[in-house]
Formats: structure tokens, C-alpha cells, sequence
């Protein structure tokens, strides 16, 4: 009887091994799919952000195409900018001014000539090289146009931002603050820049990767996130100063350990040791160095960045030049969008500046929203421009952190209403020399 009862629960014909394959493998797929869907969940608020915000600078950039004024009729392309190959109206817009010099370089590399100097391409060693790299990769895997590749890795590089910007809002504070921050980080007046080809959105990568890691004590990760940050702007640098404070913090706090512990390996005892947090500060600025010592090397000068960014763009330590004399200047000229915006710019830098005082988030965000503004005001004559908000995240997140409601609201509106009438401005410009650049 016991033969028999054994011989009913044991099934006909064993199971293949295939079959049941088959079953665990189906059963992780639906267990991946279930934890899928909070991600994207997740991910969808930020991202649906991002689209709109691209679609009013689309709307903005279709307009002057339509009408066919300012530097439409010119390809987008002004006379100090190197040409791309025209691929249609839409994508020349997107491609102008900054994304023009940065596919030059990852198209034809850099030109380093010194003696005499080459005006019409040594000033393409003012730009650092990560994005560049980023575009020559995306052209080897695509097969893209240089101008199309450009476009299509700054816009996904684009939405990866809004949503690193959104997580890292609601790991320092809430998800209805990350919403809004979110909102108006795609909706501010400088995001037009995450549709042309600049480096804004993958500086905010890169930085929110590093705060993250200095948060977490992950000194490897936030040390080489630093490094591609100093190899992308030279705003990136702000990261480096995050990483000293916070590896000092550490240094500082660490407790005593205690060698009875018992047996260790040499990399855990390293991982653990009271020096260690310095590894981020001493990486964090090595994409900077290796890139100067690259045009040392070609050039035979060690200040040959320097030397084009003062003498061809403009730049040096001019913090009056890019405050206070910008004021002045748009009191005088109030219709020069060179003059006026930066202006505006400085009174919402105030702002945001008091909002973040009084917020109050870890000290690495404040130190980098500081030390990144700080270096684009005292280091040449653009100024508080708007798209440098967008590299300095946390003034924004600090603007829309105590706004609800109706406040909110009009804020929003506010900052799309820019949005759009910032991109038209821009795109059109009457004539190239009277070009106003992000």
C-alpha cells in the first residue's frame, strides 16, 4: 500500500531539465519585472519634466526657423564658430555657438600650433575633452553624423541629469521637493543648454554621482566622478574642493582602531584606515592636470590655457568685469541682452544664495553650488548667465524648496515663459556679431 501511495505522488515522467529552466527562468523575469516597474514609476516624473521642458525650446526654435530671421538665415553659424556640414535648420540650432567648438574637436582633435597661433582653431584648447570623447564614441557606435551624434548624446545625457537631479533631491529631502526642484531645474532659463551640445548636463552627472559617494564614504567613486568632472568644465574643480572638506571631515572623525581586532587583509585595513577618504581629493583633480599637461607636452608652455582663454575668449580673474560692471552696463544699454541677463541673473544668484543659507542641506552641496558660481563670476566676462544655474543645481533646488502651491505655480510659469523667450533670443540673433551666447 505505502508502494502505491509513493508511486501516485511521484509524476509519470520526471520533468526535463530544460523544462525547468524554462520555469526559473520565467519565474526571475516576472520577479525583475515587478521590481522594474517602481524604477520606472520612479523615473517617469522627472523624465516626463524634461520632455516638456525640450519641447517648449523646440517650439521657441521652430518659431525663428519659420520666419526665417536672425541666425537662421546663416546656418546658426557666425563667423567666429567653425561650421558643421549643413543637416537642417533644427539641428544647426542645436549645434551652434559652444556645441560647434566641441564637435570641431571630436571630428578633427585639437590644434595646439604656438608659434604663431591659429586663430581660426587653436581656441578649441579652451574646452575640455570628456564631452568631445563622449561625441567621437557615440559616432563610432552610431555611425552618426558628428552634428546628429552631438545632438542625440546631449539630449540623453539630458534626461540622465533630470533624473540624477531628482533622487538626489529626495535622498536629502522629500519627494514632493524633488518634484518641484525637478520642475524647475528642465523648466529654468538656462536648460535651453541641455538641448545643445554643452557640457551642463554631464558636469551635473558627474556631480551628483560625487556628492552621492562623499555622502556614502565611497572615496574611490566620488574621487574618479571628480576627476571626469574636472575633465569636462572647468567648473568641474568645485568638486575637488567637496572632496577635501569631506575626506578632512572623515580624517578627522575617524575612531581610533583598535589592532586586536584580529587578522585583516591589507585592502580592507586600507579601505578602513584613517587616510583613506584622502584618495577623492587627491584624484578629483587629475582630469584638470592630465589635460594641462597634455598641451604642456604639445606646446611647450604650461600656461598655453590660460594664455588662449585670455587672450581669445576673454578669460582671466575678472570678478568685477562679470558683476559689477555688467550692471552697470545693463542700467545703461537696458536693451543688450548681454548686459541684461547676466544682471538678472545676479539678483536671482542673491536669491538663491540667502534660500540655500537658510536651507541648510550637507555642507558638500552647499560647498559646490558655491565654489562652481564662484569660478564662472570671477573668471571671465560672461557672467551670472542662466545656464550656469543649471550646473550649480542646488541654487535652483534652493529656489523651489520653500515655493508651494499657487507660488510655485507662478514660479514654474515664470521660469518656462524665460524657457522660451531666452531660446528665441538666442537663436535669434540679428546678426552673428550681435549673437547672444547661453
Amino acid at each position: 500500500m505505502a508502494d502505491l501511495e509513493l508511486q501516485e505522488r511521484l509524476p509519470a515522467h520526471p520533468q526535463p531539465a530544460l523544462d525547468v529552466l524554462r520555469t526559473y527562468l520565467a519565474d526571475r523575469g516576472r520577479r525583475a519585472v515587478e521590481n522594474i516597474r517602481p524604477a520606472l514609476r520612479t523615473v517617469a516624473r522627472p523624465l516626463g519634466l524634461y520632455l516638456a521642458s525640450r519641447i517648449v525650446v523646440a517650439t521657441a526654435i521652430g518659431v525663428v526657423i519659420a520666419l526665417h530671421i536672425g541666425l537662421s538665415t546663416q546656418h546658426f553659424h557666425g563667423s567666429s564658430f567653425p561650421l558643421n556640414p549643413p543637416k537642417g535648420s533644427f539641428f544647426e540650432a542645436l549645434g551652434m555657438f559652444d556645441g560647434a567648438w566641441y564637435m570641431h574637436i571630436a571630428a578633427h582633435g585639437y590644434s595646439t600650433q604656438l608659434q604663431p597661433i591659429d586663430w581660426s582653431a587653436t581656441p578649441s584648447v579652451a574646452f575640455l575633452p570628456l564631452l568631445p570623447v563622449l561625441l567621437r564614441i557615440t559616432v563610432f557606435v552610431t555611425g552618426l553624423n558628428i552634428l546628429y551624434a552631438g545632438v542625440l548624446t546631449t539630449f540623453v545625457i539630458g534626461a540622465v541629469a533630470s533624473v540624477c537631479v531628482w533622487v538626489f533631491v529626495r535622498r536629502i529631502t522629500d519627494a514632493r521637493i524633488a518634484d518641484r526642484a525637478t520642475a524647475l531645474w528642465c523648466f529654468f532659463p538656462g536648460a535651453m543648454t541641455l538641448s545643445l551640445v554643452y557640457t551642463e548636463g554631464l558636469l551635473v552627472v558627474l556631480a551628483v554621482i560625487c556628492l552621492f559617494a562623499l555622502m556614502r564614504g565611497r572615496w574611490l567613486v566620488a574621487g574618479l566622478a571628480a576627476a571626469a568632472a574636472s575633465a569636462t568644465a572647468p567648473e568641474g574643480l568645485a568638486l575637488t574642493a567637496c572632496c577635501a572638506w569631506a575626506a578632512g571631515a572623515a580624517v578627522l572623525h575617524h575612531p581610533a582602531r583598535d589592532d586586536r581586532e584580529g587578522p585583516e587583509g591589507f585592502g580592507h585595513r586600507l579601505r578602513r584606515g584613517r587616510w583613506f577618504p584622502l584618495l577623492a581629493p587627491v584624484l578629483a583633480p587629475t582630469g584638470w592636470i592630465t589635460y594641462q599637461a597634455y598641451l604642456w607636452h604639445r606646446t611647450g608652455d604650461i600656461k598655453f590655457w590660460y594664455r588662449i582663454e585670455n587672450e581669445f575668449w576673454q578669460g582671466g580673474f575678472h570678478p568685477w568685469t562679470a558683476t559689477v560692471d555688467k550692471a552697470r552696463l545693463a542700467f545703461d544699454h537696458p536693451g543688450m541682452p548681454d548686459y541684461l541677463v547676466p544682471t538678472i541673473g545676479l539678483f536671482v544668484l542673491v536669491a538663491a544664495a540667502i534660500l540655500l543659507w537658510h536651507w541648510k542641506p550637507p555642507a558638500v552641496v552647499t560647498i559646490y553650488a558655491a565654489v562652481a558660481m564662484a569660478l564662472v563670476l570671477s573668471s571671465g566676462p560672461l557672467g551670472a548667465r542662466p545656464r550656469f544655474f543649471i550646473a550649480a543645481f542646488p541654487f535652483v533646488v534652493a529656489l523651489a524648496r520653500p515655493a508651494r502651491g499657487p507660488g510655485f505655480s507662478a514660479l514654474l510659469g515664470t521660469a518656462a515663459g524665460c524657457l522660451g523667450l531666452l531660446t528665441l533670443i538666442i537663436t535669434a540673433g540679428v546678426t552673428a556679431a550681435q549673437a547672444f551666447t547661453p
